[in-house]
């Protein structure tokens, strides 16, 4: 879940950004937790860890934008860790762009007429951004041939 939703107390209005975070938290999740990776963990890799399973998010993410790339770290880590960097600057930029543009700037009584085109608008601007980020770390981490393709379903 995002950050502001985990937190939220009563009265929280969704958003697509609260979403994109959460698909943000699951790749953060498969990358720290992926078992298929036979390599031991460094101490690092394992704050981040315990950081996650404890609910600090912001503590993990302030160890991942600083975690050095080095021969101590599994190769998923390795890998990843500056797409993490890279996507999380964006996360945080669309969240706060949402409050800028659409929270701040919100009628008295706003309804659905109101949200909604928003709602799409950064919805979809949060998938150009999830792309972009793919796009540009493609070639130098993340085409490896320690992948494999997806298990065919029967």
């Amino acid at each position: 879940m995002s950050r502001a939703l985990l937190g939220a107390k009563g009265g929280y209005l969704h958003s697509p950004v609260d979403d994109l975070e959460s698909f943000f938290w699951v790749a953060v999740w498969s990358v720290f937790f992926n078992k298929g990776n036979a390599k031991e963990r460094s101490d690092e890799e394992k704050g981040i860890r315990d950081d996650l399973v404890g609910g600090r998010k912001d503590d993990a993410m302030r160890d991942i934008v600083k975690l050095k790339r080095h021969g101590n770290n599994s190769d998923i880590t390795y890998r990843f860790q500056p797409t993490l960097r890279e996507w999380w600057v964006k996360v945080r930029h669309r969240d706060e762009v949402w409050s800028e543009q659409v929270l701040d700037c919100e009628p008295g009584g706003a309804d659905e007429g109101y949200y909604l085109p928003h709602f799409h608008r950064f919805a979809l601007e949060g998938v150009v951004d999830v792309l972009e980020v793919l796009e540009n770390r493609w070639d130098d981490e993340l085409s490896w041939e320690g992948w494999t393709g997806p298990t065919p379903l029967a």
